[in-house]
């Protein structure tokens, strides 16, 4: 059986939410609980089949509910410019506003999670009091919010209002950054889940009771303006409104920001992971143990013993080089010049003619770092791309620009050419990259240049 397409769902959830607005005005009936029912029951779903996160999830929930208000309240001035039938009026708002949060979250998912089937990082179980939270904090901006629509504010608009509220410039700075600070300290406390809520709401309860005070005083343009216990009342549930909004979008913004560098992070893991296991496959691979192990034969059947026991030592010292430094991100240029020399020893037994290898690194670049093995895939790159012989010498040349190690190479083509890959070239180009650096390749007058940027 085929899994249902997101879009399914989310057209599916727009229609039944326009179509409760239609039966709950006909019935005279309030909807506003129904359909914020509805937009968390979309948001955890979305959530739930991108794998996301409860913590996610809670945050989407609050934030998606207090924008679908925001938005189901313009949409209606909106549509009321056309049409003369409230019901028709307020289902396009609610059908147009689910399709577009519904859309704006699968899109969101998909950038923090781009493979649904990745785990989640956190357990549901372990974690639902992000969800119970979220899920108050929303009924109960609901309910405050309906009771107080009569009696309080008469048939204002609470968005024209939350906007009046916010344009106090003072009140809208202490607000942002007051959140930014309390939402860094939240991610990085070690207190458990119930807790965080608790502080959380006691958060918005105080920050809400002060901005509305401020603002009802006229601060900082009035000091001793009058303020009524209801209008107070009023403030405060603007107030409470406002700050839940930010606190969500700050939390959001901090949430993707850290997903985003997640993602980074494994990204970078998978490359050194690849390029790892591709630099030690074409040392092991059964060509390179078969000439190595041919050169070696050869030079005992000789009598050359001294020659063979340094060709073993060569070769266990490039071994030696991979394995101490196989997790690590960067290696110095000095420690990668002399595996590069130990990798040119070898070749120089099986080429003892017609390759030359050139080094030219001041002593002030041979301090910083570069990729681990790259100058070895780079020479080994070189040796099986191009002929080798006395007649035409191939020439490798290392250098410095100060700000790359350039490994050069003439073009000597070989008269059966060698179908390439490009694994070599792509695998570093990926490594410097995750690094936010590039290599850059050139291919003019016969050479072959790569530069790697100093790190």
């Amino acid at each position: 059986m085929k899994p249902i397409r997101q879009s399914v769902i989310i057209h599916s959830f727009a229609l039944l939410h326009a179509l409760v607005t239609i039966l709950c005005s006909l019935g005279g009936i309030p909807d506003t609980l129904l359909l914020t029912f509805l937009t968390m029951a979309l948001t955890v779903i979305i959530c739930l089949r991108r794998n996301l996160s409860v913590e996610f999830t809670a945050i989407s929930v609050i934030l998606f509910n207090i924008g679908g208000l925001i938005m189901g309240t313009l949409g209606a001035d909106f549509f009321g410019l056309f049409l003369r039938n409230d019901i028709l009026m307020h289902a396009l708002s609610t059908f147009t506003t689910t399709e577009i949060l519904g859309w704006v979250l699968d899109l969101t998912a998909r950038r923090i999670n781009p493979d649904s089937t990745r785990p989640v990082r956190q357990q549901w179980n372990e974690s639902m009091g992000w969800l119970v939270f979220a899920v108050v904090t929303v009924f109960g901006l609901r309910v405050v919010i309906n009771l107080a629509s009569g009696s309080l504010f008469e048939g204002e608009s609470m968005v024209s209002l939350l906007g009046e509220f916010l344009s106090n410039a003072l009140v809208l700075i202490l607000l942002i950054g007051i959140t930014v600070a309390i939402v860094f300290l939240f991610r990085s406390a070690k207190w458990n889940r119930w807790l965080l809520s608790a502080a959380a709401a006691g958060f918005f309860l105080t920050v809400a009771l002060a901005a509305a005070w401020m603002v009802g005083h006229g601060l900082p343009f009035h000091f001793h303006k009058e303020l009524s216990s209801r209008d107070f009342i009023r403030l405060f549930i603007i107030a409470l409104l406002a700050e839940v909004t930010i606190f969500a979008i700050v939390y959001m913004i901090f949430y993707l920001v850290r997903a985003q560098n997640e993602v980074l992070k494994e990204r970078e893991k998978t490359h050194q992971a690849e390029f790892r296991y591709m630099t030690l496959k074409q040392q092991v691979n059964p060509h390179f143990l078969f000439n190595s192990l041919n050169i070696l034969d050869s030079l005992v059947m000789d009598g050359e013993k001294e020659d063979a026991s340094r060709y073993i030592h060569k070769l266990a010292g490039i071994y030696r080089y991979m394995l101490q430094h196989e997790g690590e991100n960067l290696v110095r240029i000095s420690e990668e010049l002399y595996f590069a020399e130990m990798y040119y020893g070898l070749l120089q037994v099986r080429f003892p003619e017609g390759l030359l290898i050139e080094t030219n690194v001041p002593d002030e670049d041979r301090g910083r770092y570069i990729i681990p093995c790259t100058l070895q895939l780079l020479i080994e790159n070189a040796t099986k791309h191009n002929a080798i012989s006395s007649d035409n010498p191939l020439r490798i040349r290392i250098f410095s620009d100060g700000k790359n190690l350039c490994v050069e190479n003439n073009l000597v083509p070989k008269t059966s050419p060698v179908a390439s890959t490009g694994l070599g070239i792509k695998y570093i180009t990926r490594q410097y990259r995750d690094s936010a650096r590039e290599v850059r390749i050139e291919k003019a007058a016969g050479k072959y240049t790569v530069h790697l940027p100093l790190l």
